[in-house]
């Protein structure tokens, strides 16, 4: 499975009929609205893509179609612990390309994929998750009232882990950069919003209020994370930033 990020532009044509000089105004016009799209192609030679439901915009090959389930494989792996619900997604195999949802301008993501191996799992809310490999296990459970209030990433957690002696990749979307790092033993990630995206196995994670209100001020309700593992986090969401 590999696949890249493309920005779709508007043709020569619209330019013309908008009566906007491609050569001098190509990104920007002081009055009109350039229809820039952000869309993801992903190719497939005899492999498999698990995608987020609702997110196929249209596919071309010698590919075959289904449903990804939960199945009896999540009764022997630590998935298995975290899961409360059957999960199901579209699930294409074969040889071909697979194009998502195009994007418009002001709505893009970026896009950061991860290497899984059977040893190491990863969390995501569902309004990260974009697609993985298909030589995965997925679980699923439904994110406490509090969690879903203090995020805009869904109302479910994604448990992802490869299948046993392979490597498999999933691919998160966020509006700001991502990028991966490393909670030692002992160390603690206290954030007044919601800044890391994907946890792997060994964090434990908490949302809770720090302090008290009325009793000597506090920070209200914050982002507890702990333990020995990796986090996904962007930094610069909420602030307008687009880069670190």
């Amino acid at each position: 499975m590999q696949y890249q990020v493309k920005i779709l532009e508007p043709t020569d044509l619209w330019y013309l009929q908008n009566n906007i000089n491609k050569e001098t105004n190509k990104y920007y016009h002081p009055t009109k609205d350039i229809p820039f799209a952000q869309q993801v192609e992903i190719r497939l030679e005899n492999s498999g893509v698990i995608i987020q439901k609702g997110s196929l915009h249209r596919c071309i090959g010698k590919l075959n179609y289904g449903i990804y389930k939960t199945d009896n494989r999540l009764k022997d792996m630590w998935v298995a612990l975290r899961t409360e619900i059957d999960y199901n997604a579209p699930v294409y195999q074969g040889t071909g390309m697979v194009y998502l949802e195009p994007r418009q301008k002001g709505n893009f993501l970026h896009y950061t994929y991860l290497d899984l191996s059977e040893r190491e799992q990863w969390e995501f809310d569902d309004g990260v998750f974009k697609f993985c490999s298909d030589n995965v296990v997925i679980g699923a459970k439904r994110l406490k009232f509090r969690q879903i209030a203090g995020s805009n990433d869904g109302k479910w957690r994604l448990a992802i882990k490869a299948l046993p002696g392979q490597i498999s990749r999933v691919v998160a979307g966020t509006t700001t950069p991502a990028r991966v790092i490393e909670l030692s033993k002992g160390e603690i990630l206290i954030a007044d919003y919601d800044m890391v995206k994907g946890y792997t196995n060994g964090i434990e994670e908490d949302y809770r209020k720090l302090g008290h209100f009325g009793k000597g001020g506090g920070e209200g309700f914050v982002w507890m994370y702990s333990g020995e593992g990796k986090l996904l986090v962007t930094e610069n969401d909420g602030i307008g930033l687009d880069s670190f």
